[in-house]
């Protein structure tokens, strides 16, 4: 037919799965909808993102979903074909088809259809009248399924790559500092502001801001992170911003998306914001004040509704001083500044991050190591950690390596030997004679805070009050 030579393939397919009467799912084997059409949200008048991503038992609002059928073909991976539904009042046609990739069994494809009397006159379109008399559907329906496969594995790409995985819980460390870190975290999450978060580098900025993202009310949507150092400057505005095609050499046809549009109604983390250009800092002033941006190559502006969060390990108002750093751009991001603290000032959570990061370079590793002996433990509160949890990966990491036993011990952290100009033929005396040291003066300045009351420097340092007298009784304190 005439109508069916003028169609391309695609949009043959589209027709289909997204014809104006017929609603379509995609269901995973998981029980999660993750495809719908706009039949869908049009006929049951719910937004898109109110519908996917969630299970089939969700408690939608009017959401037309048989669901017992449904499990059934989950269950049993059979093919259901014409089944009269009937919802509330509303009647409907469905036929339900198991989907399969490489021969394993990955969902459902539901397709419904009203057969109500005031749906029935408005769905006889002649265009998909036409386009019915004139193709095999049963000829195409594998393409469709492999279509709808395809765009369903980009969208879990994309959501595996861009979601907040980390909440506060995650989070190790319980010292006074960090207690209150996270909950302050808590307390702006919902916040619309933007955030500052500034630490030394090593301190784990990044798990910071996306535990700001989980517990917000943008964590259904993107969390999208920028390393401002790591993009060279003549690509970061098309990196923010997106471009057009033909909008430089090389730039793809098609164009691309760029992070403040794929962020849109989430996060955008904007990791390094202290090495950005300056002339990219007064175009990220403008997406901060008029929320709208240009992609490169087009005069179009597309509005975006983003929370932005940066981190920085530099000084932004040493910079905004030397002029390196827009002043305005400092203020507009430094609405709320988290600081985290370094490894340094939290010494009684070293040993807690030491464990945890055991148990994961074991995966890494494929070792058994069980842990760290007391002496060993030792010197890892001692050193100072200038590169705060990102060196304290590496030295145990080297350290694993190198371990011929079950436990870390002192032979293994020839890192920190090296570091600390310890020799490694006096090394017992001089690590004895430094660690009594360190912990004393410790000691002090915990009891010092806590005015002589030596049940509260007790619970401080997690010690009973009979080890604490002991310490004190060592080091002539009592």
């Amino acid at each position: 037919m005439e109508i069916i030579d003028n169609l391309t393939e695609n949009e043959i397919l589209y027709k289909f799965i997204d014809n104006p009467w017929e609603g379509v799912f995609f269901i995973d084997e998981n029980k999660i909808i993750r495809y719908i059409n706009h039949s869908v949200v049009r006929y049951n008048r719910i937004p898109r993102e109110d519908i996917i991503g969630h299970s089939i038992y969700h408690k939608f609002k009017n959401l037309i979903l048989d669901v017992e059928n449904i499990e059934r073909v989950l269950e049993k991976k059979r093919y259901e074909p014409l089944t009269y539904i009937k919802i509330g009042e509303i009647s409907f046609i469905g036929s339900k088809t198991p989907v399969y990739r490489d021969n394993v069994f990955v969902g459902v494809f539901c397709r419904y259809i009203s057969i109500d009397a005031k749906d029935v006159g408005r769905i006889l379109d002649q265009t998909w009248i036409d386009i019915l008399a004139g193709v095999q559907v049963k000829d195409i329906m594998s393409t469709v399924y492999q279509t709808l496969l395809e765009l369903n594995s980009y969208k879990d790409e994309f959501k595996k790559q861009h979601t907040a995985q980390v909440s506060v819980q995650n989070i190790i460390g319980d010292t006074p500092i960090m207690v209150a870190l996270k909950k302050k975290i808590l307390m702006i999450s919902d916040s619309p502001s933007t955030v500052l978060i500034t630490g030394e580098s090593g301190t784990g900025k990044e798990l910071f801001a996306q535990a700001i993202h989980y517990h917000g009310e943008r964590s259904p949507h993107p969390f999208v992170k920028v390393n401002c150092a790591a993009i060279p400057e003549n690509l970061l505005e098309s990196e923010l911003f997106g471009y057009e095609e033909g909008a430089f050499t090389g730039a793809r046809k098609t164009g691309k998306m760029g992070k403040f549009e794929l962020a849109n109604k989430g996060t955008i983390f904007l990791d390094e914001i202290g090495d950005m250009p300056l002339l990219m800092q007064t175009k990220l002033l403008r997406v901060l004040q008029e929320k709208e941006i240009n992609r490169l190559g087009s005069e179009k502006t597309v509005t975006v509704d983003v929370r932005v969060v940066t981190a920085t390990n530099k000084n932004l108002y040493s910079l905004v001083k030397a002029g390196l750093f827009r002043e305005d751009l400092y203020y507009r991001i430094n609405v709320v500044q988290i600081h985290v603290p370094p490894l340094r000032e939290r010494k009684p959570d070293i040993l807690k991050i030491a464990d945890y990061l055991i148990r994961e370079l074991n995966k890494d590793l494929k070792l058994s190591i069980l842990g760290i002996t007391e002496e060993a433990k030792k010197l890892l509160v001692y050193y100072s950690w200038p590169g705060n949890i990102r060196e304290l990966r590496n030295v145990l990491e080297s350290a694993m390596n190198f371990c011929s036993g079950s436990m870390i011990d002192m032979g293994t952290f020839q890192y920190l030997y090296r570091t600390e100009g310890i020799q490694t033929t006096t090394d017992k005396v001089v690590l004895k004679e430094e660690i009594g040291k360190a912990e004393k003066n410790k000691l002090i300045s915990i009891l010092a805070q806590c005015g002589g009351r030596r049940k509260q420097a007790a619970t401080m340092m997690n010690i009973s009050k009979s080890t604490l007298y002991r310490l004190m009784k060592k080091h002539d304190l009592l």
